[in-house]
């Protein structure tokens, strides 16, 4: 029997070399290579690596074939002759047991697999047990905390810091006296609260408040004019300080209106600026008699970036040097607070005003976004009497408003009275 030297056939193996000693074992000389190329085909743990494979492609010859017992190499000798037939049927023989030895291949990778994918199975186990055990495992004291300041709307990543200085400051001894760690977190969370400093700034102190719609800026910024004069007054032997305001806004409807009405009441004048043009020419004409200038703003959403560049742009007056202030609401959520300050960034803002007070019990998350963006707080808003409902924030102010801790007042006036 003869084989058809035409019929191009493939065999494969890690090298050139293994490919000629497969194709030597199967038709002794009487075949012959036609090409060669390497391919990279998937391999290892889960097929995600790859790795180089020899595919010859070769014809076998029309004369008798040549065989003996399957060689171990290719270097070995021949010896001995079969007809076609038993030559055919050896050549079959040996290709079963080829394929025999690939499925067998086949079938351990597939085991591996299974036996890889079983262990990740128990390690994820042991891991979800693990953290079970861990979380059964915490301290009575501690997940009562963690309670109290989830209710207070602390963040994720502040109760999370507060925990580890749980345990790395007090021993499980001490952790039984729950009244002495919820003393200390009570001291932590006051620590952690930062209190804007005052600076002198040469007249005319220009002041503005940026912010988001709705947190209540023009009010804030009525009651920042209304403390002002009263604290000039008082620094200066009854006298009032000249003062203007200048609103910027003019998407709101009736803001103008509003500043003019305090104007009145206050004896300042109130003026409109639409372009920076505008701010700049006004700047200059008042500050060499006045000793502040109040500017409102325009709010947008914190995520409307072209309106905030714009009225960036508005506010960059050459040599005004503003007191820029951030005005932020009190309940608002967490997350949203974290945008907020973000998109506002670019003002350079030098502190934060918390409108709004009395309309939220919970302030864990202002403190928690305040003490995560590394920011100051200047002053707390609450109420709607503008000449009065405004106050410096200090760290007891905040602390004697959380809820379900017990907070000793006298220990914590003495220990932030510097903050007051």
């Amino acid at each position: 029997m003869a084989f058809d030297e035409d019929i191009e056939q493939k065999i494969t193996g890690r090298t050139y070399e293994e490919c000629k000693e497969k194709l030597f074992n199967l038709y002794g000389k009487n075949f012959r290579i036609v090409n060669k190329v390497t391919d990279f085909r998937p391999g290892g743990l889960f097929y995600l690596k790859k790795k180089p494979v020899t595919i010859v492609t070769y014809v076998v010859n029309h004369q008798k074939s040549y065989a003996e017992e399957p060689r171990i190499s290719y270097s070995g000798s021949y010896s001995g002759s079969y007809s076609e037939e038993e030559q055919l049927q050896k050549n079959r023989e040996a290709i079963l047991q080829m394929q025999g030895s690939n499925n067998v291949m086949v079938s351990k990778k597939i085991d591996d697999m299974t036996n890889s994918i079983e262990e990740l199975k128990r390690e994820m186990s042991q891991q979800m047990q693990q953290l079970a055990v861990s979380t059964q495992d915490k301290h009575e004291t501690i997940k009562k905390i963690e309670e109290v300041l989830e209710q207070n709307e602390f963040s994720f990543s502040y109760i999370n810091m507060i925990e580890e200085k749980i345990r790395n400051d007090f021993s499980l001894e001490q952790l039984d006296n729950f009244d002495l760690v919820e003393r200390r977190v009570v001291d932590w969370i006051g620590e952690s609260i930062s209190i804007a400093k005052e600076y002198v700034f040469r007249p005319p102190h220009v002041f503005i408040i940026v912010g988001p719609t709705g947190v209540g800026k023009t009010t804030t910024l009525v009651k920042l004019a209304a403390q002002f004069v009263k604290n000039y007054a008082t620094s200066h032997d009854g006298h009032r300080p000249e003062i203007c305001f200048i609103t910027t806004d003019t998407m709101r409807v009736g803001a103008m209106e509003q500043l003019e009405r305090w104007g009145k009441h206050m004896g300042a004048n109130v003026f409109k600026a639409e372009r920076t043009e505008h701010l700049q020419t006004l700047f200059e004409e008042n500050r060499a008699n006045k000793d502040a200038i109040f500017i409102d703003t325009s709010g947008y959403s914190p995520n409307d970036a072209t309106h905030i560049a714009q009225m960036k742009l508005l506010l960059e007056v050459p040599g005004m040097n503003p007191d820029i202030y951030l005005a932020v609401m009190a309940g608002t959520k967490t997350r949203d607070l974290q945008n907020i300050m973000q998109n506002y960034e670019p003002f350079g803002y030098k502190s934060v005003i918390v409108t709004k007070c009395d309309e939220s019990e919970q302030f864990g998350n202002v403190i928690s976004v305040m003490h995560d963006k590394h920011k100051s707080i200047s002053y707390i808003t609450h109420g709607q009497v503008a000449s009065r409902d405004i106050t410096k924030a200090n760290v007891v102010d905040f602390l004697i408003r959380l809820e379900n801790f017990k907070v000793d007042r006298i220990h914590i006036e003495d220990k932030f009275a510097e903050d007051r």
